[in-house]
């Protein structure tokens, strides 16, 4: 076997091992420090009143995608690395899927009784 088929061969079980570990980064993510619940109302509010950049009582969708993007690139660790490692695309997949899972009622939009991000 060369050794170009060797490395590529290694790249590739690394991929395989390592691709549930990115695809499954932005739950873990959300709920990281940034969003920590240890009991405290005031705490998960106060992280509410922080995605809701207009002050209207909601948080849209656009709102909490940059909420969430602000507070993965501030937090820096490896999960927001393999975030930030994924194509656009998908990136914008994963908030979408954390966005609806809170938003269980469809409304579009997310109020405090929603905001459960570590959900």
């Amino acid at each position: 076997m060369s050794d170009a088929f060797k490395e590529f061969a290694i790249r590739i079980g690394a991929f395989v091992l390592l691709s549930p570990l990115i695809l499954g980064t932005v739950g873990p993510a959300l709920s990281d420090m940034a969003f920590a619940q240890d009991g405290s109302g005031d705490r998960r509010m106060a992280s509410f009143q922080a995605a809701d950049a207009n002050h209207d009582g909601r948080v849209s969708q656009d709102e909490f995608e940059a909420f969430a993007r602000a507070r993965m690139a501030s937090s820096g660790g490896m999960r927001a690395a393999m975030f930030s490692r994924l194509a656009p695309e998908d990136q914008k997949a994963r908030l979408d899927e954390k966005f609806a899972q809170m938003d269980t009622s469809g409304k579009g939009y997310l109020t405090p009784d929603d905001w459960h991000p570590q959900s």
